[in-house]
């Protein structure tokens, strides 16, 4: 793969002299860079909304909320390389220390693309890890009609739903208590919050059927959240359809057991959350 054009997008968080030193390493080497205003403003260079830009690749430094709002900006969807500058970094493959050594590696071809799959919502919206819809009022319960290719499969009272990606199977839905799915695996996840008597549990989809969620109770509104991000209303009887994208999301990385980390670190990333609770109470 040819990396002539890469686009640096940046947390406003994220130290002037980590950019800096990223943008004289690729410079260095000829490669032509394009910044977002944010990494813009840190280098006093040009910049290019995340939405406009046309690159090879894209470096991202902050967490895994920054990837995933740049995600869902970048229309030529490019490969991308997380560095991580927040708390989690759970989609990133390289992090403060380590981040030149990744840029030598990258600048060498040292590398190979982890594919992930991503769902197209209402025909419109792509995710990368997950929707859900939640009561537009809380504390309020929503009732739900879901069918997989036409076919009704359940009805259930819920806080909300949760339909998730692979990737997203290790953020929002693990602590629902769904299950962690392996990257490789053809499905996607349903999962209920807080289903009243428990009238339901997580289903697992395959990526080849299409899902319809139709919103029941008439007097209860709801949001459309994407990727933690409200994107609209739901008013009663509205129906959003969820079926795989032919868009998905490529990550940069330098180890090949690096897509097992999102199986065997989820302990590691629990006792993590733990720690770091004890500390700040």
């Amino acid at each position: 793969m040819q990396i002539s054009r890469v686009g640096i997008v940046t947390h406003p968080e994220v130290k002037k002299n980590i950019v800096e030193k990223i943008t004289k390493k690729l410079l260095k080497n000829s490669i032509q860079l394009f910044f977002d205003p944010i990494s813009a403003g840190k280098t006093g260079r040009d910049s290019t909304n995340v939405e406009n830009m046309s690159v090879d690749l894209t470096i991202i430094l902050g967490g895994d909320g920054t990837i995933l709002w740049a995600v869902n900006k970048l229309k030529k969807d490019p490969p991308i390389l997380g560095i991580n500058t927040g708390r989690i970094g759970y989609l990133t493959e390289l992090n403060i220390k380590n981040n030149i050594q990744g840029i030598n590696k990258l600048i060498k071809g040292k590398f190979y693309i982890d594919e992930r799959m991503r769902l197209q919502v209402n025909n419109k919206f792509n995710v990368l890890n997950e929707l859900v819809i939640t009561p537009h009022l809380p504390a309020t319960l929503l009732e739900f009609n879901i069918k997989q290719d036409n076919i009704s499969i359940s009805k259930f009272r819920a806080d909300g739903v949760l339909v998730s990606t692979q990737t997203g199977s290790t953020g929002y839905s693990l602590s629902l208590g769904g299950p962690v799915i392996h990257p490789n695996a053809g499905v996607y996840l349903i999962n209920p919050m807080n289903p009243f008597m428990k009238e339901q549990v997580p289903i697992i989809i395959p990526d080849d059927s299409k899902i319809t969620i139709e919103l029941l109770r008439e007097d209860r509104d709801a949001h459309l959240i994407l990727d933690g991000h409200i994107t609209k209303t739901i008013h009663p009887h509205e129906v959003i359809s969820i079926e795989k994208s032919w868009r998905t999301t490529k990550f940069v990385r330098f180890n090949k057991n690096s897509k097992y980390k999102h199986v065997s670190n989820i302990k590691f990333r629990i006792r993590e959350n733990l720690r770091n609770a004890r500390k700040n109470s």
